[in-house]
């Protein structure tokens, strides 16, 4: 009977001891600041860089350099993503708001007809890290730019007058697709 309790009472420290240590277990995740991304897209000007800095944890600022095609497209706006106060998943939802490019026309075989338009741009999307200490992360998004009537009357006066003929339309809705590395990050426990 004394070799059952004494076996029981060290199965019972044991299991305490290893219970103990899974309660201290500590997991961590970069939280970005700063970062760099490279992608195609109205927010990376077309095919080109994204500068993002985040103000709060939460809210960042951003501008977007980038070849469109006609000539060096330029954005710049404010992003706000959706991190809990504790960051468990890989998936981090997200708004923006930006101003500056968002259609570009151009013309085959005709770069003084090309033109470039300005507006602002509203989108949602979804940061993708593929683990939790990656110093990098794939972003992707759904851009809707508000355009005004002029781009369209663009093209109108260039088929009317110049006899273009289109073989695309301008989308009611953009796509952008980068990744982005962190180059300034503070470590969250979990």
């Amino acid at each position: 009977m004394k070799k059952f309790n004494l076996l029981l009472i060290s199965f019972l420290l044991i299991s305490t001891i290893n219970l103990k240590a899974q309660d201290t277990t500590v997991i961590t995740r970069h939280i970005d600041k700063g970062l760099i991304g490279f992608g195609l897209g109205l927010d990376y000007g077309g095919i080109g860089a994204n500068f993002l800095y985040y103000a709060t944890r939460n809210i960042g600022i951003f501008g977007g350099v980038g070849y469109n095609f006609d000539a060096v497209g330029v954005n710049a706006g404010i992003k706000f993503r959706l991190i809990k106060k504790k960051p468990t998943s890989n998936l981090d939802p997200y708004i923006l708001a930006m101003y500056g490019y968002n259609a570009a026309i151009i013309v085959k075989n005709s770069n003084s007809q090309n033109k470039t338009f300005y507006g602002p741009t509203i989108g949602v999307g979804l940061d993708f890290r593929p683990k939790p200490l990656s110093m990098g992360y794939f972003s992707i998004a759904l851009l809707i730019p508000i355009r005004k009537s002029e781009a369209d009357d663009y093209i109108s006066r260039l088929k009317k007058y110049n006899h273009v003929t289109f073989t695309n339309q301008l989308l009611p809705v953009a796509f952008s697709i980068g990744y982005r590395f962190i180059i300034n990050y503070r470590v969250k426990k979990l």
